[in-house]
C-alpha cells in the first residue's frame, strides 16, 4: 500500500524513536528519521507532511528546531513530544507554530488521532496556504482580491470591526474565505503582534472538546497522561478563531459562554481559574438561528457572538469578481510552476456562469489544476476537470438530445432561455443564473449580437424555426 503521508520523527533516544516509527509504519505511512535537529534539517528542502519532535534531546532543543522550520516550511505541522510536562515550553511552542505537543509515554492513540487532524488541517482553505508569509505582511484588508459590491461591503465592515476589540462571527457557505477575513481581521487589530491560534470544531472529537478549548490537567480523564494547554490559554494577548462553531457540543457551550463573558478558563479535571486575554472570533457555514430556534444551540451565546456578524457571499453572488480571483490565481500558479499561460475568452465565460458549489476554494483548485495539467500556453475549455464539464447553464433542461460539443450546449441553453423570455436579455440571464454582462460577450462571440438589436426582432427572428 502506498504511504499516505511522509513524516519525519525526531528523537535522540533510538528506542522511542523506533517506537513511534514502527507504529506509524503499521499505519502504512512513510517515515523519516533523524536523532537530533541537526539531522532533522537535512530533510528541509524535502517533502514533509508533519514533523513529530522530542523536545529534550541533550544539549539540543526541539524549539530550536521549530523555529527554523517554520521559517522555511511555514505550513508543516509540527508536534512537540517532552517528558517534562512544562506549561511555560509548551505555550511558547504554540506561539512559535506548534500544532500541538504530548507528554511521555506517548499514547498510541492519541498521538494517531492528532496526526490525523493535523494532517486534516493543513488541507484546509487553500486560500491561506502561506499564512506565515501574509502575518509577516502584515496583511490589509485592500490586498484581497474582488471589487464587487457585494466583497467592498465585507472589507468595510471587517475594517470597522478590526479596531473593535469586540467578537465577531463570520458567516458563509464552506470554501468562501471565513478564515482569510479572521486573519485579516487579527492582523489590522491592536491585537496583531499577539499569537492567532485557529480550532475547526468540526475536525474535534466531541468528547474532547472542551480539552482542546480549555485544556485539561494530568489525569482528569482516561488518556489524560499529562496536562494540556487550551487553546484560548494559547491565544492569551491575541486572537482565537473558533471554525464551524455549530458543531460545539450543546452541553459545553455555558462553558463556553463563561469564558468570553468572564475571561476565565478552567482545564478539565481543575478547579483553578486562568484569566485570559483573548478577541474570539466565531464561523460557521450553518444558520445559527434555526439551530436556536430547535433548542440546538444556546440562545444566549448566539447573542455573545454574533456583537458583529459579517457574511461572506457566495461566488455565485459576486460572479464580477471571478475574472480578478482568476487572473490572481493564475498568475499565482503559473510563476510557482514556471509557466506563462492565458485563459481563453471561452473558457472565461464558462467560468463566469459556473455555480461553484465550493466557492473561493473550489475556483482556486480548479486553476491550479488546469496549470498543472497545462501543455500549451492557452488555457481553453479542454483544461477543464472532468467534474466541471457540466455547465450549470445547461442545467435548466434547455438542451437538445444531440448536442455533444460545450460551447454548443451553451448557445443552445442562451438560445432558448431568450426565446421563451421574448428576447429581454436581463429576464433570460436571470434564469440562467448569468449576468447580462456575460450574456452579452456570449452573444457577441456567436454573432449573435447584430441580430438581436431589440426583443421584437429577436423574437420575430427566432419564432419561426427551429433555433
Amino acid at each position: 500500500m502506498k504511504p499516505k503521508h511522509r513524516i519525519l520523527v525526531v528523537e535522540d533516544k533510538q528506542h522511542e524513536r523506533l517506537a513511534i516509527a514502527r507504529l506509524l509504519w503499521q499505519e502504512d505511512y512513510e517515515v523519516l528519521l533523524a536523532e537530533n535537529p541537526q539531522q532533522a534539517s537535512g530533510f528541509l528542502d524535502e517533502d514533509v507532511d508533519l514533523v513529530i519532535s522530542d523536545l529534550r534531546m541533550g544539549e539540543h532543543s526541539g524549539i530550536d528546531l521549530l523555529r527554523l522550520w517554520k521559517k522555511r516550511r511555514p505550513t508543516t505541522p509540527f508536534i512537540l513530544i517532552t517528558a517534562h510536562a512544562e506549561v511555560n515550553s509548551a505555550v511558547e511552542a504554540m506561539k512559535l507554530g506548534a500544532e500541538d505537543y504530548l507528554t511521555k509515554p506517548v499514547n498510541p492513540d492519541e498521538l494517531l488521532i492528532l496526526l490525523e487532524r493535523c494532517i486534516e488541517y493543513r488541507r484546509k482553505d487553500e486560500t491561506i496556504r502561506h499564512l506565515q508569509e501574509r502575518l509577516d505582511e502584515r496583511l490589509g484588508f485592500e490586498k484581497m482580491v474582488g471589487s464587487s459590491q457585494a466583497i467592498l461591503k465585507v472589507f468595510e465592515q471587517a475594517r470597522m470591526a478590526a479596531q473593535a476589540d469586540c467578537t465577531v462571527l463570520v458567516t458563509g457557505e464552506s470554501g468562501t474565505g471565513k478564515e482569510l477575513v479572521a486573519e485579516a481581521l487579527h492582523q489590522n487589530s491592536p491585537r496583531r503582534n499577539g499569537p492567532f491560534m485557529t480550532v475547526n470544531m468540526a475536525a474535534v472529537p466531541e468528547h474532547l472538546a472542551e480539552s482542546e478549548l480549555f485544556g485539561h490537567v494530568k489525569g482528569a480523564f482516561t488518556g489524560a497522561l499529562g496536562a494540556r494547554v487550551g487553546r484560548f490559554e494559547a491565544a492569551h494577548g491575541g486572537t482565537l478563531f473558533i471554525d464551524e462553531i455549530g458543531d460545539f457540543a450543546l452541553s459545553s457551550q455555558a462553558k463556553l459562554l463563561r469564558v468570553l463573558e468572564n475571561h476565565v478558563v478552567t482545564p478539565v479535571g481543575s478547579n483553578d481559574d486562568k484569566q485570559v486575554d483573548v478577541r474570539a472570533i466565531a464561523a460557521t457555514s450553518r444558520k445559527l438561528e434555526d439551530m436556536v430556534k430547535e433548542s440546538r444551540f444556546r440562545e444566549d451565546l448566539y447573542y455573545r457572538l454574533n456583537v458583529v456578524t459579517i457574511h461572506l457571499p457566495a461566488l455565485r453572488e459576486r460572479r464580477e469578481d471571478i475574472p480578478l480571483l482568476t487572473a490572481h490565481f493564475l498568475k499565482t500558479f503559473s510563476s510557482q510552476h514556471g509557466k506563462q499561460l492565458t485563459i481563453d475568452p471561452a473558457l472565461m465565460d464558462f467560468l463566469e456562469s459556473f455555480s461553484w458549489p465550493g466557492n473561493v476554494r473550489l475556483l482556486r483548485n480548479v486553476v491550479e489544476n488546469m496549470v498543472v495539467l497545462a501543455r500549451g500556453e492557452l488555457l481553453t475549455l479542454e483544461n477543464l476537470p472532468a467534474s466541471l464539464e457540466l455547465d450549470p447553464l445547461l442545467e435548466s433542461g434547455r438542451i437538445s438530445a444531440g448536442t455533444t460539443s460545450l460551447v454548443a450546449l451553451q448557445r443552445s441553453a442562451v438560445e432558448k432561455a431568450l426565446v421563451e423570455c421574448n428576447g429581454h436579455r436581463t429576464r433570460a440571464a436571470e434564469s440562467l443564473g448569468i449576468s447580462v454582462r456575460t450574456l452579452q460577450r456570449k452573444l457577441k462571440a456567436w454573432g449573435l449580437e447584430k441580430s438581436t438589436p431589440d426583443e421584437r426582432q429577436f423574437h420575430a427572428a427566432h419564432s419561426g424555426n427551429g433555433n
